[in-house]
């Protein structure tokens, strides 16, 4: 196994760490707000349906959020506006269209767009390697150290 070179502006025990509790936080939130909204009952108070619907959306779209900015952090100082943008479209873009409000699904899916352009141009300005594909058949490939 060959080592790379850390391209990224975190250190690898850093994104690891990271990457480790967003993961287990965004299995283990939504599971608990289910289990909690499971055991509601009917005669259960407004705020405690709020707190198992809260779990549940807010234990993936944070996460999501926190990895999306970290990343783009990660790769470039401010970078963190097009990971946050890139969240803002994953959550606003499907929600916007399965709710039925147009205005919504279209910002977000704009703002989608817009967050895979950015996280594809500052990684390449950063000369992060990109693979479109895997690493061991890339469809193509930009700055992949020799």
């Amino acid at each position: 196994m060959t080592t790379r070179a850390n391209t990224y502006r975190y250190s690898d025990r850093f994104i690891r760490a990271w990457t480790i509790v967003l993961c287990i936080a965004i299995v283990v939130l939504p599971i608990s707000g289910i289990f909690y909204g499971a055991t509601l009952g009917s005669d259960y108070q407004e705020w405690q349906g709020w707190l198992a619907g809260g779990l549940m959306l807010g234990g993936v779209a944070v996460p999501l959020l926190i990895g999306a900015v970290l990343g783009g952090e990660a790769i470039r100082r401010g970078g963190g506006v097009v990971g946050a943008l890139f969240a803002a479209g994953l959550v606003g873009g499907p929600t916007g269209s399965g709710f039925g409000i147009l205005w919504l699904a279209v910002a977000g899916y704009v703002a989608l767009a817009l967050g895979v352009i950015g996280f594809f141009v500052i990684g390449f300005a950063a000369k992060v390697p990109i693979w479109i594909g895997s690493r061991e058949a890339p469809i193509a490939s930009w700055n992949e150290p020799k």
